[in-house]
């Protein structure tokens, strides 16, 4: 049976249970463009040369690849995502780029990785705790290495503050996403592009290390 033909007998096999056990937990899932991993370049060239060998995934020093199911489609199935529940891409990592054996990930360097915009970050003002709880947070913030998310005041008269974004420096790592402590649909999200971007540089001031605590914020 040639990688086509086995495909879509999967699919076909376990697609609707699939289905059906995204719905046994009751949390409303975004369709939501998939991120491919930084100097992939572009999805379908990255879907074309992957073999889904997973080398990427079991390296990956921040367990944030997986392998897709039917995200690129059937001829895209196993071959890695992006996705953030377990971790975030880190800024510096470029492990992904080093171990892929058929370039449909290309080596980076740190500075390339800098640069690379995977996707772009989104707000979603009405299920921020800022505003749904009338508290102050400001995990996301903490966490963008770019600060393509900063705290300005919310209301007047307040001492309340809350995200804003600049996805002209946003890389789309995910560390806003992965602490934002909003469930079950976080208020802080990445948006993959189906073209990989060059950001804008931030000034180095502005550059700052990530540290996760147990609480994310």
């Amino acid at each position: 049976m040639n990688r086509r033909s086995f495909l879509t007998l999967a699919a076909a096999t376990v697609g609707s249970g699939v289905a059906a056990s995204t719905g046994l937990t009751g949390e409303k899932k975004l369709k939501r463009t998939p991120l491919t991993p930084p100097g992939s370049v572009e999805r379908a060239r990255f879907v074309e040369h992957c073999t889904a060998c997973q080398l990427c995934v079991t390296r990956c020093p921040s367990h944030v690849l997986k392998p897709s199911f039917l995200e690129y489609g059937l001829e895209g199935m196993m071959q890695p995502t992006v996705f953030f529940e377990r971790g975030f891409c880190n800024f510096d990592c470029t492990v992904c780029g080093d171990v892929c054996p058929t370039g449909a990930i290309l080596p980076l360097t740190q500075e390339q990785k800098h640069l690379t915009q995977i996707g772009k970050v989104v707000f979603n003002e009405e299920v921020c705790i800022v505003h749904t709880d009338h508290t102050n947070c400001g995990a996301c913030s903490e966490h963008c290495p770019t600060q393509a998310l900063s705290m300005i005041p919310y209301r007047e008269g307040d001492e309340l503050t809350i995200p804003h974004i600049d996805t002209d420096i946003c890389v789309g790592c995910g560390g806003c996403e992965y602490v934002c402590p909003v469930r079950p649909q976080r208020a802080v999200y990445v948006e993959g592009n189906v073209t990989q971007l060059q950001a804008k540089p931030i000034l180095e001031e502005k550059q700052k290390e990530i540290e996760v605590d147990d609480f994310g914020f």
